[in-house]
C-alpha cells in the first residue's frame, strides 16, 4: 500500500511539472520575467528559402530578435511548408504547434474580416509602404487586435500590405472593366469574386502555389497579383499582358505569435519581438515597393506588354469600384469593417 501511494505521488509530481512548463522550449525558470531564460521559437511559413520574403523579411526578423536579445532567443525555422500547408499555418500557431507562423488573409475571410476588407478594397492604397504602415499601426488597436487576432490565440509582430493587384493575362489585353468577361480569373477573397461575377468573368479561387500549373494548362486565363510575386513564381515566362493603374486591392501577410506563447516569455524578449516586428514590417514595405517596380521593368523588357491606364480608363475602373464597395459593404452591414476602412484610409493619406 505504501509503494502505491508513492507512485501517486510521483505520478502527480510530474504532472505539475509538466503543466508548469510553457509551450516554447525553454531553460530555467518558468516565470515569465526571468530576463536570463533561453528560449527556442518554432517559426514556420510557406515560401522557400529562395523567396524574397524569406531574405528580406523572416530571416532578418530571427536575426533581429537574436541581436537584441543576446543570443538569448533562438528560432527552429521551417520554411517551404515543411510544418504545414500554407492555408494551415495560423491555425498551427492559434493552437501552439507553432510558436511563430505566417499568416496570408485571404485564407481566413471569416477569422480575419478586417484585414480582408482593407485590403481587398480597390483604391485603399497604392503603394506596399503606405498600406504597410497604416495596417501595420491597425493590428495592434481595437476593434482589429481582438477580432482578426486575440480572439483566435494569436497577436501580430510582422505585418505587411503587398504591393496592390494588377491583371495579368496569357491571351487578352486587359484596359477597362468589360475586358474582363468572359476570362476564367484567379481570385483571392470574396470581394475580387463578386467583381469578376458582376463584370461576366469566371472566378477561380486557388492557393498561389497552384497559379503556375493552372495558368500554363488554360485552367486560369488571368491572375490579378502584385509583379513581384508573379517573379517568385516564375509566372511571368507565362504571360503576354498586364496592367498598370488598376490597383485591385491586395493582400494581408505577416507573422503571428502564439498568444499564450508570449505572454510566458521574459519581457525583454516580448519587447525584442515586438521591436523586430516594427523594423521589418517597414523594412520590407520599402523593399517590396523598389522590388515590384524592379520586376514591372524586367517584366516589360522580356516583351510583356504593361499598359498603363488612361484618365478615361482610370475613371470607368474608379466609377466600378465605387459602385462595388458600397455595395459589397452594405452587404456585410459591419460597424466595425466600416470604421476599419475609414480608420485605415486616414492614416494610409499620412504615410504618402
Amino acid at each position: 500500500m505504501k509503494r502505491n501511494w508513492i507512485l501517486v505521488f510521483l505520478l502527480a509530481s510530474v504532472l505539475i511539472v509538466a503543466s508548469a512548463c510553457g509551450d516554447a522550449d525553454a531553460e530555467g525558470d518558468a516565470d515569465g520575467g526571468d530576463s536570463e531564460k533561453k528560449v527556442t521559437l518554432k517559426l514556420a511559413v510557406s515560401q522557400p528559402t529562395t523567396h524574397t520574403l524569406n531574405t528580406e523579411a523572416y530571416q532578418p526578423f530571427m536575426e533581429r530578435v537574436e541581436e537584441l536579445t543576446d543570443g538569448q532567443v533562438k528560432f527552429d525555422y521551417y520554411p517551404a511548408e515543411q510544418l504545414g500547408k500554407v492555408s494551415d499555418i495560423f491555425d498551427l500557431t492559434s493552437t501552439g504547434v507553432a510558436d511563430i507562423g505566417l499568416y496570408m488573409s485571404p485564407y481566413y475571410p471569416s477569422k480575419m474580416p478586417l484585414t480582408n476588407g482593407i485590403m481587398t478594397m480597390p483604391g485603399a492604397y497604392e503603394t506596399s509602404y503606405e498600406g504597410t504602415m497604416a495596417y501595420h499601426e491597425l493590428t495592434k488597436q481595437e476593434p482589429m487586435l481582438e477580432r482578426d487576432f486575440l480572439s483566435h490565440g494569436v497577436r501580430s509582430l510582422v505585418s505587411l500590405a503587398v504591393p496592390v493587384y494588377e491583371y495579368w493575362t496569357t491571351g487578352k489585353e486587359i484596359k477597362v472593366p468589360q475586358d474582363f468577361k468572359g476570362l476564367k480569373v484567379r481570385v483571392s477573397g470574396d470581394l475580387a469574386t463578386q467583381a469578376m461575377s458582376d463584370l461576366g468573368a469566371s472566378p477561380i479561387n486557388i492557393t498561389v502555389a497552384e497559379m503556375y500549373e493552372a495558368l500554363e494548362r488554360g485552367v486560369i486565363d488571368s491572375v490579378g497579383l502584385y509583379a513581384a510575386s508573379m517573379n517568385d513564381y516564375g509566372m511571368g515566362e507565362l504571360v503576354k499582358y498586364g496592367t498598370s493603374g488598376i490597383a485591385f486591392g491586395g493582400t494581408g501577410i505577416g507573422l503571428v505569435v502564439n498568444e499564450k506563447v508570449f505572454q510566458g516569455l521574459p519581457e525583454n524578449v516580448q519587447e525584442a519581438l515586438v521591436q523586430a516586428g516594427d523594423e521589418v514590417s517597414e523594412s520590407y514595405a520599402k523593399f517590396f515597393d523598389e522590388y515590384n517596380l524592379t520586376v514591372i521593368d524586367d517584366f516589360k523588357d522580356l516583351g510583356i506588354e504593361v499598359h498603363e491606364l488612361t484618365d478615361d480608363e482610370r475613371a470607368e475602373w474608379q466609377k466600378f469600384y465605387e459602385e462595388l464597395g458600397e455595395k459589397w459593404l452594405k452587404e456585410k452591414n459591419d460597424p466595425d469593417l466600416n470604421e476599419t476602412i475609414e480608420a485605415f484610409k486616414e492614416k494610409v493619406e499620412q504615410y504618402k
